[in-house]
């Protein structure tokens, strides 16, 4: 018995050695398997996003390349990109084919927006941003940042020719300004001269004719009402005083403007009111300064804020639609109405060609609070809003600007773009 139980053992633990060697033969096999696999993955992976940077090369180089890559031969490997077109928006598709596998990245690209910004000056002249002036969102002067006391910015600003006065003379003079996101000089970001709007007109003109809106006008005065149920209320005449003006209308904003552009030629607007839907208001081809101008006569919101306060001085996205863009040749005026002695509110993105914002009849007014602005300001010139009387009381409005973060992604419609693309997602 101890002999065969002897021979047993030896026998058990010799067939148990030899399935544990099987197995461990199998895993390193496997391992192996595995590593290959891994290897070729990436291969092809690294062969897509090479294919996807040639043709983002190709693209930034020439904004109307179109013809893509077909069985280009990378590292023992071959890459396909096509590229594909939907509005605004460009995707980069590029597969990456190795020992048989294949990957894909796909880019979205579009037009980088002036919108990006929470406050763009070309020139910024005499003016200057003073003590209670606060900017959220990325601020830019292709010009000099004036300085006067103790202005705030959240966001990022850059500069092309630094600051008035030099920021050595700050602390001397008593100046304090805050850059809680930084600072940076030489910063070049050129602002398009002449820009004539015509994109957006011919959007609004192929509304009328093809689509049965009513938002296309010219050689009048423009009368806007915006309201929270959807609707815009319109009327045409000269001047600011609406007594002489003909009839009012009312229509759905979709009906009104169904290509998401009202556009005047050779007048001014007048807008106020609650806007519930997305629009751009262009006032254009003026003949001076005394047409191509916007007339904020009243706060105009969207009907579902934009965004929430979400403590520390942060201000989180919502879910609302609503988006407003207004487009002016010459200025953004605050009119000097009744409602605007006590603070204004605008809800848009602003941009001015060849002017700025400004207050109406300046010299006049009496200290009328501030401009709460959430959204963002593109424009040619600083203009005033503000006078500094020598007693440090002031005149007409300081500056409270909040960024809308949904214009990095998403803009009004027809909102002027540049003539370079940004990568707004990359899926590997």
């Amino acid at each position: 018995m101890g002999g065969n139980a002897s021979l047993l053992l030896v026998l058990g633990f010799s067939l148990l050695f030899l399935i544990v060697s099987y197995n461990f033969g199998n895993l390193s096999v496997r391992a192996v398997d595995n590593l290959s696999n891994y290897y070729e993955e990436t291969i092809a992976h690294n062969i897509a996003v090479s294919g996807a940077n040639l043709a983002l090369n190709e693209l930034f180089n020439d904004n109307d390349w179109a013809s893509g890559f077909s069985n280009i031969p990378f590292e023992d490997g071959t890459f396909n990109v096509t590229l594909s077109t939907s509005g605004y928006q460009k995707e980069i598709t590029s597969v990456g084919t190795y020992s048989g596998i294949n990957k894909t990245v796909s880019v979205k690209l579009q037009p980088s927006s002036f919108a990006k910004f929470g406050w763009y000056i070309q020139n910024m002249s005499s003016k200057v941003f003073i003590s209670g002036d606060t900017v959220y969102g990325s601020f830019h002067s292709q010009s000099v940042l004036n300085i006067e006391g103790s202005p705030v910015f959240y966001g990022k600003v850059t500069t092309q020719q630094g600051f008035s006065p030099d920021p050595k003379f700050w602390e001397g003079l008593g100046y304090d300004p805050k850059f809680y996101g930084g600072f940076e000089t030489g910063v070049d970001v050129p602002f398009p001269n002449n820009y004539s709007f015509l994109d957006q007109k011919n959007a609004a003109l192929d509304g009328v004719n093809n689509f049965g809106g009513s938002s296309y006008f010219h050689d009048t005065d423009l009368w806007l009402k915006f309201n929270d149920d959807g609707s815009v209320t319109y009327r045409t005449g000269v001047g600011s005083d609406t007594s002489s003006y003909g009839p009012p209308a009312t229509l759905p904003i979709t009906t009104f403007a169904p290509t998401g552009i009202c556009y005047l030629a050779k007048g001014n607007v007048y807008m106020s009111g609650v806007l519930n839907g997305q629009i751009t208001v262009v006032s254009g081809e003026s003949s001076g300064l005394g047409s191509g101008n916007v007339y904020v006569t009243d706060d105009i919101t969207y009907s579902s804020a934009p965004m929430v306060y979400a403590g520390n001085n942060i201000y989180t996205p919502t879910s609302s639609t609503d988006m407003l863009g207004i487009l002016a040749t010459n200025n953004l005026i605050i009119a000097n109405t009744t409602a605007n002695q006590s603070n204004i509110c605008i809800d848009a993105s602003i941009f001015c060609a060849q002017g700025g914002v400004q207050a109406e009849d300046l010299l006049n007014i009496g200290n009328h609070g501030q401009i709460f602005l959430r959204g963002g300001v593109i424009a040619a010139k600083e203009e005033k809003v503000v006078k500094i009387e020598n007693d440090g009381t002031f005149k007409g409005f300081k500056k409270h600007v909040i960024f809308d973060e949904r214009f990095l992604l998403t803009i009004p419609p027809h909102f002027p773009v540049t003539d370079k693309y940004e990568i707004v997602s990359w899926h590997e």
